[in-house]
């Protein structure tokens, strides 16, 4: 004997809604035991309490410290976030219609990292000989700890990247930098910024700055 399906009943599975796919779990699972995490912010879930600016402390609500952040909107949506180093204390603000409060010490922070930057252009390194200016793309994850002397303008030899980051050129994210060749100093005195510390040196044939134009 066949089995019937009728032409309503049909119909009736098309217009069944289609079950959810979880892209990610949702934020309020979230857990400092792991190093970096992927979650979903719902539109609907309610603000939390959150303290400091970026870090915030590890227990602070992730969803309403990513809106404050600017990393998601009031319509939710994915959150990339890490745990990074504990602070030894934390200041609250107001950003983007949440307000945060101030902290002591906490054992651990998250953090937002800022969304990856790509570019056309080649990787920097050194700059190279015969030109007058040069563009390049300092990724990300640039080493901060290669060889600078100065504290801008930069000995020639000195690497792009980590020169530029110290210049505050590029921030965390990476970023396009057009390198300008400049007349040479009797002497660089080193500093530290940015996480960059640059070293001394004597007099160098040229130098290079960046163009913040």
């Amino acid at each position: 004997m066949k089995n019937l399906f009728s032409l309503s009943a049909f119909a009736a599975l098309l217009a069944a809604p289609a079950m959810a796919e979880s892209v990610a779990p949702p934020c309020s699972d979230f857990t400092t035991e792991k190093s970096s995490w992927s979650c979903f912010c719902d539109a609907k879930a309610a603000p939390g309490s959150v303290w400091g600016s970026g870090p915030y402390t590890g227990d602070s609500d992730v969803c309403t410290a990513a809106r404050h952040a600017g990393v998601i909107g009031a319509e939710g949506g994915m959150v990339s976030l890490k745990t990074v180093d504990g602070q030894a204390s934390y200041s609250g603000s107001e950003a983007n219609g949440v307000i945060t409060r101030d902290w002591g010490s906490f054992a651990q922070s998250i953090a937002f990292p800022p969304p990856a930057v790509t570019s056309d252009l080649a990787a920097c390194g050194r700059f190279p000989t015969g030109t007058e200016s040069h563009s390049c793309f300092c990724a990300a994850d640039a080493s901060k700890a290669r060889d600078v002397w100065g504290s801008g303008p930069y000995t020639g030899d000195s690497d792009i990247c980590a020169a530029a980051f110290h210049a505050g050129a590029v921030e965390e994210g990476g970023g396009e930098v057009t390198v300008l060749r400049v007349p040479g100093l009797k002497e660089y005195t080193a500093s530290e910024a940015a996480g960059v510390a640059t070293s001394d040196w004597g007099g160098y044939d040229f130098s290079i700055t960046f163009n913040r134009n």
